[in-house]
């Protein structure tokens, strides 16, 4: 993360996070910060995607359940779970956001860049949820995005082999269907699915990722713990 985290990354994280509490625009707390301390384009992604304002960093929290219940139903935002997990395994900044929920620097999304690698997220997905002991899984997808099809193909038969009962369905936009889902959780690091999901939110990708990979990830709320 190089540029990132930086000297001064933690006095730009808490000068942004002070704006944004104060209502300043996202766009405009990003410039100013940004331009202050001179932070990088990854720097600038990393406040956006990983510091929130403090009173929706406890809301979101609060969504977040540490892990799920044997024979749980969950419904799956496909490719935001996907995406960060082929965002680790291709190397770019993993990080723990204010909320607690597992991000990345926006490295490749709505692309697939690697279809072995995209392939093999796949499985070891469905491996994950066959570890958790879950019992139903509805996938959404997003059909715009190239190749959706044959990827909603790839995740039937995976789920079919680790034996989670469930279905992948492709729609326009899969935010709308995972957060009106009711079950015992939904899988997503969204911060719209996570603030409007009528069910607890459990964050697959980082399970997947801490499990297989033995992966830890720096934790951006440690910028602010000085200030409680």
């Amino acid at each position: 993360m190089r540029g990132a985290f930086s000297e001064n990354f933690g006095e730009a994280a808490r000068d942004y996070r002070m704006l944004l509490d104060k209502g300043y625009p996202v766009e405009v707390s990003i410039r100013l910060v940004g331009d202050r301390y001179r932070l990088d384009k990854a720097g600038r992604t990393i406040l956006f995607r990983g510091i929130l304002p403090e009173r929706l960093s406890q809301e979101n929290s609060k969504h977040r359940v540490e892990l799920l219940a044997p024979k749980a139903s969950i419904a799956l935002d496909g490719y935001n779970v996907l995406f960060t997990m082929t965002n680790y395994v291709r190397g770019h900044p993993l990080f723990i956001s204010t909320d607690g929920f597992l991000r990345d620097s926006g490295g490749a999304h709505g692309r697939v860049a690697d279809s072995a690698q995209f392939l093999a997220a796949i499985d070891q997905c469905c491996a994950g949820l066959e570890r958790l002991a879950v019992a139903h899984a509805e996938v959404y997808l997003d059909s715009p995005i190239s190749r959706s099809a044959e990827h909603a193909q790839a995740l039937r038969t995976s789920l079919k082999a680790h034996g989670i009962l469930g279905d992948v369905i492709l729609v326009p936009s899969a935010d709308y269907f995972v957060y009106e889902w009711v079950g015992d959780a939904v899988a997503s690091s969204d911060s719209v699915v996570i603030a409007k999901s009528r069910s607890s939110v459990f964050d697959l990708a980082r399970y997947v990722i801490e499990t297989r990979y033995n992966a830890s990830f720096p934790d951006l709320s440690g910028f602010f713990a000085l200030q409680r």
